[in-house]
């Protein structure tokens, strides 16, 4: 009688794919490469219950940051590597986990598919084989060694093919050629005036007030101590210099697009060649050619005062020192050739790329520079902004992506420049933030009749609905917080409140009082856990007009913690809330969490004010769609269109859907009925009477 064969699982060979591909990707990190492929993970495994052995397992390959494919492997005396029956469980699964490609293999070969192609190709993107002849599992232990040698040239080959498919090779992010040649003069300035800094810093009242233009402008604390470690100075010096650096280069760049730019009567601003005397290796001197290049473009233009002003940062990045080289003036004069050798139109596609990539780890993280990608932006902003005489307000603008994106939209619909920037609203705590929002809105037409962008540099909680701001423009006056808006959008800090100061708390709570006071409008009970976007929600509430649009990104605590279900159940009684959007495949900035998208339409108050009962201004059986993106933003947007609509189409779809969607490469859909959601407050006490 024949001896029975000794079978090798699936989940075997699994393991024998884990191994080397995690071996080559930290050899090709080693040789300063970047591998498409970090990990082979061994996700599930089936076992027969009478013999224990395994029917099924899978494996998913995956990016340093996300799941790239699914691998649905079978034994070789199961099943062929193109069995349409294997072909079309891989692809399941992979449209369940929102996943590009689809792995079919045995032990012989390995084959890969596109999702986006379906279930049924007849021919492989890729055709790779493992250990050619094994027609029994058997047989691979003797052909271990092979089996692993050839799935690491696959992985080779599959990489390659991600690159022509997806681009891989340029990153997404990626600067300009003009940005990254700015970048680099940048950089070297900042080396020149780091040393002068370290030097100044031995006087203590320089140090001082330079530590405090920076926690005031940029909230970060630095000591810059001279006597301190050595290393820790030279970091903070250069990192000082450089953000210093970058600052006065946005106002260069200002007044090169004001030099080639042309006024609404035709003519020109007749500036001034920018240009500074460089010859010299005195750091005053460059400070005041270019003071005075600041005051003749204010004159000639009527206008810019405020993106012109001297500030501290200037004080700082051309302060006096003994170690003073002589090429001051000639490093600075590289920055002026970059500047005036390129096109500095619509800044806020490349100014907060270039500004993150100045910044060092540790600045950007203590600093929460991390900018929303523009086809996340043009979502929320189609869906909040629906007409050109939108008024729409974003209480936290950083860099002002938000609102430039407002401003191309209201434009991209039919409104004028000047009207675009009367009823676009900013508000901005740091001072270097609140000025880039207007450099950047300033330079969305540099040849229109009016340059003064509506940005406030205040506390958000220290606004109210319809009162005076401490904004006064040339020609305007002091200008008042709207009274109400048709929009609300951004991405607020995800700061705890309990880390702020205690005084700072206590604006928060008065800010909410105050409303409350007025409309009786029960606020959500929050833990001192909750993070400080949750009071943005609430903050969002009281400039909405009933039918305004929210439109935020939010921590994904919002869907998994106690203080996210006070904030559901808010939102459920003083909203319809159309969809919460969050993905698989990509997070949507460089935090440290997950996100999720809210887009909501503020209803009228319930006529009963404290209560949980369901609004009656919501409509009964009003459901929400629950979307988990299967593919990145920046593919499901329209590219041939202009920005400011690119996302119409898309938000159009989400919002139609009328029934749950799993099936769908680019999403899956739940719909739930909100009044559901309201429910959640009974038992949580989601809401407050105080």
């Amino acid at each position: 009688m024949a001896k029975a064969k000794t079978i090798v699982d699936e989940r075997t060979l699994a393991g024998w794919f884990s191994a080397p591909t995690e071996a080559r990707a930290a050899r090709l990190s080693s040789d300063g490469k970047d591998p498409v492929f970090f990990h082979a993970d061994v996700e599930e495994h089936v076992q027969d219950p009478q013999t224990g052995v395994t029917k099924r397992c899978d494996v998913t390959l995956r990016s340093r940051t996300r799941p790239l494919a699914t691998v649905e492997m079978k034994r070789p005396e199961v099943a062929a590597a193109d069995s349409p029956d294997l072909q079309s469980d891989s692809w399941s699964k992979a449209v369940g986990r929102g996943l590009p490609y689809f792995l079919t293999a045995n032990f012989e070969h390995v084959l890969v598919w596109e999702t986006i192609k379906g279930p049924n190709q007849k021919a492989p993107l890729i055709r790779f084989t493992l250990a050619a002849g094994l027609s029994h599992s058997s047989f691979a232990p003797q052909r271990r060694a092979e089996l692993s040698d050839n799935w690491v040239k696959f992985l080779d080959q599959f990489s390659q093919k991600i690159v022509e498919l997806e681009g891989k090779a340029q990153d997404p992010r990626k600067l300009p050629p003009q940005v990254l040649e700015l970048k680099e003069v940048i950089h070297e300035a900042a080396e020149e005036a780091a040393e002068r800094i370290r030097s100044a810093v031995e006087e203590e009242g320089f140090r001082q007030s330079t530590l405090e233009a920076f926690r005031l402008q940029f909230g970060v604390e630095t000591s810059l101590d001279p006597h301190g470690n050595r290393s820790r100075l030279l970091a903070e010096s250069l990192q000082v210099a450089t953000i210093a650096t970058f600052v006065v280069a946005t106002r260069l760049m200002l007044y090169q697009a004001l030099s080639n730019s042309t006024r609404p009567d035709g003519g020109s601003f007749n500036l001034d060649v920018l240009d500074i005397t460089r010859s010299t290796g005195d750091p005053q001197r460059v400070l005041s050619d270019l003071a005075g290049l600041y005051e003749h473009a204010r004159r000639k233009t009527g206008d810019f005062e405020t993106q012109f002003s001297r500030s501290e940062l200037d004080d700082i990045i051309f302060v006096d020192a003994p170690t003073s080289r002589k090429d001051v003036g000639k490093l600075w004069g590289k920055i002026i050739d970059v500047v005036q050798g390129a096109d500095w139109e619509a800044p806020v596609t490349y100014v907060p790329g270039l500004y993150e990539s100045l910044l060092d780890d540790e600045h950007r993280h203590v600093m929460g520079v991390h900018y929303t990608p523009d086809p996340v932006v043009e979502l929320i902003t189609a869906y909040a902004v629906q007409d050109a005489a939108s008024v729409v307000l974003d209480p936290a603008s950083g860099a002002g992506t938000f609102a430039t994106m407002c401003y191309e939209r209201k434009r991209a619909l039919g409104s004028t420049h000047e009207q675009s920037l009367a009823e676009v609203y900013a508000v901005e705590l740091a001072q270097f933030a609140a000025s880039l929002t207007g450099f950047n809105l300033t330079l969305a037409d540099t040849s229109a009749s009016s340059a003064y962008p509506r940005v406030f540099r205040s506390d958000f909680f220290q606004t109210y609905p319809g009162e005076q701001s401490g904004l006064v423009l040339p020609d305007v006056g002091r200008i008042s917080y709207p009274r109400e808006v048709d929009a609300v959008v951004g991405n607020p800090p995800y700061i705890r409140f309990e880390n702020r100061l205690p005084e700072e708390r206590e604006e928060v709570f008065k800010f909410l009082q105050k409303h409350y006071m007025k409309t009786q409008t029960a606020y959500p009970n929050f833990t001192g856990k909750a993070d400080i976007w949750s009071f943005f929600v609430a903050g969002a509430h009281m400039y909405l007009r009933p039918g305004g649009r929210l439109g935020f990104i939010v921590s994904w605590n919002l869907l998994a913690s106690d203080y996210g279900d006070a904030v559901i159940t808010f939102l459920a009684r003083y909203f319809k809330i159309h969809a919460l959007i969050d993905s698989r495949v990509e997070r949507w900035f460089a935090a440290k969490q997950n996100t999720v998208i809210v887009l909501a339409e503020k209803v009228a108050d319930p006529p009963v004010k404290h209560s949980h009962q369901f609004n009656t201004n919501v409509p009964d059986g009003h459901r929400v769609r629950f979307v988990r993106l299967k593919r990145p933003i920046e593919e499901l947007v329209s590219k041939e269109l202009p920005r400011g609509k690119r996302a119409e189409d898309l938000i159009d779809e989400i919002l139609d859907a009328d029934a749950d969607a799993g099936d769908d490469l680019r999403w899956d859909i739940r719909l739930f009925e909100q009044k559901a959601l309201l429910e959640v407050a009974k038992s949580r006490d989601g809401f407050g009477d105080d």
